[in-house]
């Protein structure tokens, strides 16, 4: 039962990683709803096992985009005329972006996840944020590209991906948002939200590595491994459906998600 657990549990991070639903509302309830009990599925080394195949899933998806903005940065260090391209911009607005997260995390990161991993607030978060994202898809004036982006802009959706780390928000769905609100195009506000996750969740990745290459049995890894692979897949596939389906119709659907899940867990666990 656990390699059925650890295979969904990895398509849930996938797939709520990049779709605006928030993956640890979804994750912290999951063992709660399907009572699991096994020690390594609610262990710092699977949850580090399931950011890795998130992780994995951007670099593949965005490798070329990727390359071309460290080259860019690396490039723009070594000679000034190259600091003027767009992707030396756009790799630095990153790095700046990601600042306000790091910061959060690094101060206040326990205490909100001790204090907000309650379902009820977490439910309350689901709703209170699908609201944000709706007046940000309704009333964003959605004409500025990606490649415009200021690094007053940057910083703005860096400070709204550290309320990110309160469970329930949505790392994806609070950066969009910030997105939207400073008027950018909706699949140029998620691609942006994306790229800008790839610091933060590789710098958790690297710190919290070493407990996952302790995690000790020959199951313990295939539970690891089995999550990791999971957790890429459905997250390719996620962060490719949510740019196609945004770039033809708006956040609704996410929204009214959020809002029955929302409501389904306060009555559930109020009950």
């Amino acid at each position: 039962m656990d390699y059925i657990h650890a295979l969904l549990m990895g398509i849930i991070q996938g797939l709520t990683e990049f779709l605006p639903v928030s993956s640890s509302a979804h994750l912290a309830l999951y063992p709660k709803i399907f009572n699991v009990n096994s020690g390594l599925l609610h262990s710092m080394a699977y949850d580090v096992a399931l950011h890795g195949g998130t992780l994995a899933a951007l670099l593949i998806f965005f490798w070329k985009k990727v390359l071309n903005l460290l080259g860019a940065f690396f490039k723009g260090l070594a000679g000034a005329k190259a600091r003027q391209s767009a992707d030396f911009k756009m790799g630095l607005f990153i790095i700046a972006g990601t600042i306000p997260a790091v910061l959060v995390g690094y101060f206040y990161g326990d205490y909100l996840e001790e204090h907000f991993r309650d379902p009820i607030r977490m439910a309350s978060m689901l709703i209170i944020f699908g609201g944000v994202l709706w007046l940000a898809d309704r009333f964003g004036k959605k004409k500025k590209e990606m490649q415009g982006i200021t690094l007053i802009d940057s910083l703005i959706i860096g400070a709204a991906q550290a309320l990110a780390l309160i469970p329930g928000v949505s790392r994806s769905g609070i950066t969009i948002s910030a997105g939207l609100f400073a008027g950018y195009k909706r699949h140029d506000a998620a691609e942006f939200s994306f790229l800008l996750s790839i610091p933060a969740v590789a710098g958790a990745f690297a710190m919290q590595f070493k407990d996952m290459i302790g995690s000790g049995s020959d199951q313990g890894i295939a539970l690891i491994l089995l999550g990791f692979t999971a957790a890429l897949i459905s997250g390719m596939f996620a962060i490719k459906f949510l740019l196609d389906f945004i770039s033809k119709k708006s956040f609704t659907p996410f929204v009214i998600y959020r809002f029955a899940l929302g409501a389904a867990i306060i009555a559930i666990f109020v009950r």
